[in-house]
């Protein structure tokens, strides 16, 4: 499903089968848009999963009986196998053996750091994954990038692994130091946590107290709306960064496709004038029929020629502009599909459902302070820059 901002399935697809507009106001639209009913797909781990259960629900929409089990359980056992297949290592182990395939080292990432670093801020690392992996895959992106900083620590004033997020912000699990670099061995910690020191678990209250940083001083930055950017937004009101990759591309699609928009507006003014003189003519007749019911018998029937003419030509004319305005909508939807499909045959732009915006972009509007499709765009602004809009415009203001 593709929901826009104001919950409303625009789009959906059982398998590799779309759904009219009819089918989805039955299944969804016609009753309240519970997120919490459905699987949100948010990051790049949720992909592959989401694209396997997709053939696997075409399979059985195709070859009824062939899986004698229903979506749900079907959707568990993925869920099982994928999990584990975090849990086993098998996923991280193909990576590590060959990192340059799976992981693109942005060439500006150093740059951004140092100038950070040099602009006096502090960094921080707080990641999900074990100190192995971390270890390994921020070796392989940082060290011996700089002369300044040999080793990736060596840019981070607090190191976290195994962080458990989102628990992360909702926990309790106190923090553990990692004593050796080549089996993890973790140790008990007490008081503040030590620049440069490797720590296991914690959680967000004991990171503000020993770090002694708080609430809008920290500019946590993450890839996962739900994970990082929300509970870290709604619970400790830290500001947000949220990296959309996939912004990259949307953003080079979208001034390619400028002509394209400007001309889906044209038209669209063009519909709203069409709809101004239907409703015209509508309101029209409506007044007319109003009059001839309002004379007395008489008068009625004196007047009821002159009506019927008149009358026969308002109908006349409605028909022939609610034809053209039929027509012009049609246009315009066609116009909206051929750009969506620009962006992405399936699901269109990224943060739009046709012109509107999507129950993501909602989101992101909400609790992402900033966003942008990658770290190192940092480095095109000063440390010091204050990161406002010139002025947020609500739809009365457009």
């Amino acid at each position: 499903l593709k929901v826009d901002a104001h919950k409303y399935v625009k789009v959906a697809f059982h398998g590799h089968l779309k759904l009219d507009k009819q089918a989805r106001s039955e299944l969804y639209n016609n009753k309240g848009f519970k997120a919490d009913d459905f699987l949100t797909v948010d990051t790049f781990f949720a992909l592959s999963e989401t694209q396997l259960y997709i053939e696997i629900v075409d399979y059985m929409r195709r070859n009824p009986g062939k899986i004698n089990k229903s979506f749900n359980e079907v959707y568990k056992d993925l869920r099982e196998w994928i999990d584990l297949s975090h849990q086993d290592g098998s996923i991280k182990t193909k990576v590590l053996m060959e990192p340059s395939k799976y992981i693109v080292r942005d060439p500006h990432l150093v740059e951004t750091f140092v100038k950070l670093i040099d602009g006096g801020k502090k960094l921080f690392l707080l990641t999900n994954s074990d100190w192995a992996y971390t270890n390994s895959v921020m070796t392989y992106l940082l060290d011996k990038q700089h002369d300044d900083f040999p080793e990736w620590q060596d840019y981070f004033e607090y190191i976290i692994v195994s962080a458990g997020k989102p628990n992360f912000f909702t926990g309790s699990n106190p923090f553990y130091e990692v004593m050796t670099e080549q089996d993890g061995l973790l140790k008990s910690h007490r008081g503040p946590l030590v620049p440069r020191k490797v720590y296991h678990g914690g959680n967000a209250i004991l990171f503000e107290k020993l770090t002694n940083q708080k609430g809008d001083q920290i500019l946590y930055c993450g890839d996962h709306i739900y994970g990082d950017i929300m509970r870290s937004k709604e619970l400790f009101n830290w500001r947000t960064f949220l990296v959309v990759e996939e912004l990259e591309d949307d953003f080079k699609k979208t001034e390619k496709l400028q002509p394209q928009f400007e001309k889906i507006m044209d038209e669209i003014r063009i519909e709203e004038q069409m709809q101004s003189e239907v409703q015209t003519l509508r309101s029209e007749i409506s007044n007319q029929d109003r009059r001839q019911k309002q004379k007395n018998a008489r008068d009625a029937k004196a007047y009821e020629a002159k009506y019927l003419a008149r009358v026969g030509e308002l109908k006349e004319d409605l028909k022939a502009k609610e034809d053209i305005l039929e027509t012009q909508h049609k246009l315009i939807k066609d116009l909206i599909v051929a750009r969506e499909k620009e962006f992405h045959p399936v699901w269109g732009e990224l943060m739009r459902t046709s012109l509107e915006k999507s129950r993501f972009g909602k989101q992101i509007e909400s609790y992402a302070c900033l966003y942008t499709c990658r770290i190192s765009s940092l480095r095109h602004y000063s440390c010091g820059q204050k990161m406002r809009s010139y002025r947020d415009l609500m739809p009365h203001d457009m």
